[in-house]
């Protein structure tokens, strides 16, 4: 047997490497490893048990020496196990974290996530398990970035006031602890990013020595990939940037020109009708009122599941760039708007040829939040194109399989009809990071609904009423709106968050922003107006026109 070892050498494990220095010693010399306990409660029945385990051990190791943590595990299967400190150490603690680097006595909680890392798969544990004879450095991160950025895979984590522990060892940069924690979003493989202490800014090149006991925010700078240099190529203002839709396509969609018509119809209207009133005013305020109202926890929840299936479609045609929304429906397929289509493929191009154009040029991506985007987190569209309408403005369009994990999609049930007065649109407006938008309804639109119950579809202009909804959002209500820079002429539209998914309360797909357009006022001010196409009514234009491919894709979900 020693001759057969020494031949081969590289048949000693590497458990033989790793073992610690008191199990390589003789028997005679060993002395018993030092141990470490630690008090567990779990946080659904509040059963309390201490684990004393070697300090070489993980806690997830030293965990899964209790019976009644296998019993909970089983339990709970496909959640994720969350470990977080309740005295001695704090925050969400990395599962492979050593015993030796915990204060004696100290006290964590055992709860279980539905919402499990957008990378774990057949309940894989998340953690870093190396590792090292280096002293222990525990140091504490908040769970949002600086800029409100979204850093951690974990969702159930990212949240305002929540801390994650992290731990390293010293002699490590801060770059490379992060990267092993398994924790952090794709940002930590890149140099744009650093700790904030106070007011004191540390590099990521530095090592953990110092950080021991401090709690640090994370910030990321803003890079742009190619790709999303042609989305954001016209977003040098920040605030007050307007993207155009071009002339020649607002020529091909008149029910734009229609619905501005209707709108400002009504604007007149009620300027007439109550002249002691500031209609202006009291839209407005109807806005300030409702959306500084704070946004219910659950509701909160729900829009930020449903933002994951929200995307970025950016496309380089020859030069010709530009972005828009776009939101998974169901399986590959995701809508945008059909104008949008007509941007990306140019005038005068025969329809035969856009589905070979699209294929080209247009890329998507559903993880651009704040921090920087990789080139690997786009993908491209096949060469389909059948399923749009002009009138009401929709397009489909299906991703590339390419083995990744697409968002879930948001075909949800029939999409009500019964919108309230406040509904949420989420999209990256101009190209910019994905934002949820409170939007209150222009209340013409609950006029509509009445004298559509009184008259039916003859109400207004002989068609049906609730085909569109108008909407007011964040940048209805600016200032310089009126300014010649911006009111450009009749022909102008805008389309900055074309193809955003609009909500209801209860998460409902109501329906899709198209465009939007300058109203004004009596008293002279103007505001801007977003348009947006029923979903309802874009389903069953579908259903009566593209009745194959509604069949397929939609009677699944019960439309």
């Amino acid at each position: 047997m020693k001759m057969e070892y020494r031949k081969r050498p590289k048949e000693v494990t590497n458990k033989q490497d790793q073992r610690s220095h008191w199990e390589q010693k003789t028997p005679q010399d060993q002395n018993p490893p030092p141990k470490k306990t630690i008090i567990i409660t779990f946080g659904t029945h509040q059963a309390t048990f201490e684990v004393t385990d070697r300090e070489t051990r993980s806690l997830y190791e030293a965990l899964n020496t209790l019976d009644p943590v296998k019993r909970e595990t089983e339990r709970q299967p496909g959640k994720e196990m969350l470990v977080y400190g309740n005295g001695g150490i704090e925050g969400f603690i990395n599962l492979g974290m050593p015993l030796r680097c915990f204060p004696e006595g100290s006290h964590v909680v055992i709860t279980f996530s539905k919402t499990e890392s957008e990378e774990k798969e057949d309940n894989k544990v998340c953690g870093r398990f190396d590792q090292s004879s280096a002293e222990c450095v525990v140091f504490y991160i908040h769970a949002v970035g600086s800029r409100e950025q979204r850093i951690l895979r974990c969702r159930e984590l990212d949240k305002e006031g929540t801390k994650v522990c992290v731990y390293g060892f010293q002699g490590e940069t801060i770059k490379a602890t992060l990267r092993k924690d398994g924790r952090f979003h794709s940002f930590v493989e890149s140099d744009h990013w650093k700790l904030i202490h106070n007011d004191t800014t540390i590099a990521n090149t530095q090592p953990v020595d110092v950080l021991q006991g401090k709690l640090f925010q994370i910030e990321v700078e803003r890079k742009k990939c190619p790709w999303a240099v042609a989305a954001t190529q016209n977003s040098e203002l920040e605030d007050r940037n307007f993207s155009e839709l071009k002339g020649y396509i607002v020529n091909l969609y008149p029910t734009l020109k229609r619905e501005r018509e209707k709108l400002r119809a009504y604007i007149k209207e009620e300027s007439e009708k109550g002249k002691k009133t500031n209609v202006f005013k009291a839209h407005r305020a109807n806005f300030r009122k409702l959306t500084q109202n704070s946004t219910p926890g659950k509701v909160f929840k729900l829009l930020s599941q449903l933002s994951d299936s929200v995307g970025l479609l950016v496309w380089d045609n020859n030069g010709n760039r530009g972005s828009a929304t776009c939101f998974v429906f169901k399986g590959l397929y995701v809508f945008t708007c059909r104008h949008v289509i007509n941007d990306i493929v140019g005038d005068g191009v025969e329809p035969s040829q856009w589905a070979d154009i699209l294929s080209q040029c247009v890329r998507v991506t559903f993880e651009y939040q704040v921090f920087p985007i990789k080139e690997d987190s786009y993908c491209s569209v096949e060469p389909w194109f059948e399923v749009s309408d002009v009138t009401l403005d929709y397009a489909v369009l299906k991703l590339k399989e390419s083995g990744r994990h697409f968002p879930t999609g948001l075909c949800n049930g029939t999409p009500s009809e019964l919108l309230s007065g406040f509904v949420y649109m989420i999209g990256h407006p101009d190209g910019k990071y994905k934002v949820v938008d409170g939007c209150t309804l222009v209340p013409e639109n609950e006029q509509r609904r009445k004298s559509e119950g009184i008259q039916g579809k003859g109400a207004v202009g002989g068609s049906d009423p609730m085909r569109y909804i108008y909407m007011y959002t964040q940048r209805s209500f600016q200032k310089n709106i009126h300014e010649p820079r911006v009111v450009t002429g009749d022909n102008t539209f805008y389309c900055g968050s074309s193809g955003s998914p609009v909500f209801d309360a209860r998460g409902s797909l109501v329906a899709m922003h198209t465009a939007g357009f300058i109203c004004e006022y009596a008293s002279g001010v103007s505001s801007v107006i977003e348009l947006g196409s029923s979903m309802k009514h874009i389903l069953d234009d579908i259903k009566e026109n593209h009745e194959t491919w509604y069949n397929e894709i939609c009677v699944f979900k019960g439309l």
